[in-house]
């Protein structure tokens, strides 16, 4: 079975090709070269290509990666909610530049995110705190539900990029839109720690979403568990929690990369599924690969 890395970005250190917002640089490299050299390092087959919030809405790097490289990438579009024509930009990137999915990031439904990114993150602060027309809306809202009824319309899924304060409106969306597939990233945003049992209500109710099986989840992005404990000694325990949960059908582990190459390295974090004690062999080959390729279809 392939090995399928579900979510990682790319980016492009290039201003005057692929520009980027003032400011919202990142610090570490993210270009395709070095990604397709250290999958082929880990001997991982393929990956989804999550559009980077650093490129914005322009997809051209993205766009070329998936073109250079129709056997190793798929791409996840990010929409803008805020514009009048959101639902025909996600038909045209389906439709027509072969994207497999769009992802709901909350912070999309801020009004000044998008219209204040020539201010430093620390100078959005500041002015979202005066500025009485950015307002968090919510993913549900008119907007939100056109993209995710045309997500489903279309077969492909909606990822959220969201914590349990959004758990409420992902269910309402689930509900409501039962036909559209959906994944909620990096463990629901969970730290270490936070998989308490019975004692910790957020928890048990990222599991109680399950009752929708229209949903998977990615186990993607460990360093992030990090918290005042280390997220090896807690990892195990959440992705049994969530094997017992959704079953590993529709679990799927992703690296996060460019990230992840500063907690580990790539070869490292591609390793992480076999390190876990416990999970049968057919179960890690559904999170590293079996998942992705159900849901995204076929790498080849």
């Amino acid at each position: 079975m392939a090995k399928i890395d579900s979510h990682l970005h790319v980016w492009a250190l290039d201003d005057k090709r692929y520009p980027m917002p003032p400011g919202r640089e990142p610090n570490v490299p993210g270009d395709v070269g070095r990604l397709l050299s250290l999958m082929d390092e880990a001997e991982v087959d393929g990956a989804v290509i999550v559009q980077p919030v650093f490129h914005g809405f322009d997809h051209t790097y993205v766009n070329e990666a998936i073109a250079a490289h129709p056997d190793r990438f798929k791409g996840m579009a990010l929409i803008n909610p805020q514009r009048a024509d959101a639902v025909d930009q996600l038909d045209r990137l389906v439709s027509d530049q072969g994207y497999r999915g769009v992802r709901f990031n909350p912070a999309m439904w801020v009004y000044g995110v998008i219209e204040h990114l020539d201010l430093s993150p620390a100078e959005r602060t500041e002015h979202f705190k005066v500025c009485p027309e950015c307002q968090m809306q919510h993913m549900d809202d008119d907007s939100g539900k056109a993209i995710y009824q045309k997500a489903g319309e279309l077969g492909v899924p909606v990822g959220f990029m969201a914590s349990s304060t959004y758990f409420d409106q992902i269910d309402g969306l689930l509900t409501e839109f039962p036909g559209t597939p959906a994944i909620i990233d990096h463990f629901g945003g969970f730290k270490a720690g936070d998989n308490a049992g019975a004692s910790n209500p957020e928890w048990q109710a990222f599991l109680a979403l399950a009752k929708h099986p229209q949903l998977r989840i990615k186990v993607s992005g460990f360093f992030r568990l990090a918290n005042q404990g280390s997220p090896d000694d807690e990892a195990p325990a959440m992705v049994h929690d969530l094997i017992d949960a959704y079953g590993a059908e529709r679990l799927m582990w992703g690296t996060d990369f460019p990230w992840i190459q500063s907690y580990g390295g790539y070869v490292e974090g591609s390793r992480i599924i076999d390190q876990i004690p416990g999970i049968s062999d057919g179960d890690r080959a559904q999170i590293q690969g079996g998942t992705a390729t159900a849901l995204f279809g076929s790498w080849s």
